[in-house]
């Protein structure tokens, strides 16, 4: 499953979860691509083994290291970073936003619209609810404008990449 993170500069990285092995119900591995544009850049294995209600990680099952305690399944901290995590989905607000069009990233179905046409809005404002995998994701603003255009009602089911609302 693709996931993507984004830091809070809006920095923005995809990995995808291309293989999981169950060695047993205290180890797992996990096998990720890290993705740029579309083509692998980086491929790597993490094992993850769970002691005492813990988790620990490894890249060669060998040596372990305590993994920080996580806010999943939305954020995520590495060191010194956080991200906000996004399973199989990208907000619209986060790319492509910048356009002014929202587009749907994945089917989904329209849960609620929060604004109406001529409305002014800012970055960062949640424009769309939409109920994607079962799940209700905010779809957000990435540009501050006026609603130019809506395209969707409550309850219409999407296939990915339906434009859903213009702001200019």
């Amino acid at each position: 499953m693709r996931t993507y993170l984004i830091d809070k500069d809006n920095n923005e990285y995809i990995t995808d979860l291309t293989r999981t092995i169950v060695h047993s119900s205290e180890l797992v591995e996990y096998h990720f691509e890290t993705v740029n544009d579309n083509k692998v850049v980086h491929s790597e294995k993490v094992y993850v083994r769970k002691l005492a209600g813990q988790y620990f990680a490894s890249s060669d099952n060998v040596r372990w290291e305590k993994v920080a305690r996580q806010n999943l399944p939305t954020r995520m901290l590495n060191v010194d970073r956080v991200f906000d995590l996004y399973y199989g989905y990208k907000p619209s607000g986060l790319s492509g936003g910048a356009a002014g069009e929202l587009k749907t990233q994945m089917p989904g179905k329209i849960v609620k619209v929060m604004v109406k046409e001529g409305d002014t809005v800012e970055k960062g404002q949640t424009l769309i609810i939409l109920e994607a995998m079962k799940m209700e994701n905010e779809i957000k603003c990435g540009v501050d404008g006026v609603v130019k255009t809506i395209h969707v009602k409550e309850g219409d089911a999407l296939e990915q990449g339906v434009l859903m609302m213009e702001v200019e």
